[in-house]
């Protein structure tokens, strides 16, 4: 609440109550003759707020603040319609948007009561989204929920879900498609540049051994030993 709203409070008797015409559940007040604020109808209907109610300082300002919780609500709401986020990005969406602190934490605090928010819920499914859809590595993953602020436990638990194989899989797949013209041509340029690649996506560098490792059996044995030595020497690193 801005201190200009705050110093315009003053009691009053409501005059007439206007549904607006662009916005259908917000309702224009009027506190003796002027237009005073608008209202979300649940707030109107919460506070009784009708034609000839006398409102005091005190109520104005519990309307206000509650109209106030109200809005970050349903702004929360709208940023969860588009995708799921965790709280901790919600609660940074909610700062830029000027709410205070308390309101924030009253925002988050319903949205997971309401089931909206579950950040354990949230980090498994983003996990299986990019390992699954997008064949991120963990590291990457890993990365990513830590940056959207999410708790320790859940990361590892959300992590313990991915399976080794499946990763594996992804990111043989992913080198074998990518270079297997360059492996005909330059074995030691495309194993160093497939090696890079997968590392940038977030494979660990045991799994990605162990795919350098496959490939020279995909490719033959003409130049296994300068691919192992690669393979060795990526370990090292």
């Amino acid at each position: 609440m801005d201190k200009e709203t705050e110093e315009g409070m003053h009691s009053g008797t409501i005059t007439k109550v206007e549904r607006q015409k662009r916005v259908k559940d917000r309702y224009n007040l009027y506190i003796d003759e002027q237009y005073t604020f608008s209202v979300h109808e649940d707030i109107l209907i919460k506070y009784r707020l009708v034609k000839g109610s006398v409102i005091s300082v005190e109520e104005f300002k519990a309307i206000l603040y509650a109209q106030e919780k109200q809005q970050a609500y349903l702004y929360a709401i709208r940023l969860l319609s588009s995708r799921l986020r965790s709280e901790h990005e919600l609660a940074a969406r909610l700062k830029q948007k000027g709410y205070e602190p308390a309101i924030r934490t009253i925002t988050i605090e319903r949205l997971r009561q309401e089931r909206y928010v579950d950040d354990g819920l949230f980090a498994e499914q983003l996990t299986m989204q990019r390992i699954r859809s997008q064949k991120k590595g963990r590291n990457w993953v890993k990365q990513e929920l830590q940056h959207k602020g999410l708790q320790p436990e859940h990361i590892v638990h959300a992590l313990g879900q991915v399976d080794e194989e499946t990763e594996y899989r992804h990111a043989f797949d992913l080198a074998y498609k990518k270079y297997r013209m360059e492996f005909a041509k330059d074995s030691l340029k495309a194993r160093r540049k497939a090696m890079g690649f997968l590392a940038r996506r977030g494979y660990s560098s045991s799994l990605v051994s162990r795919v350098m490792r496959d490939l020279v059996k995909a490719f033959g044995a003409a130049n296994a030993d300068e691919l192992e030595f690669g393979v060795e020497e990526f370990e090292d690193y």
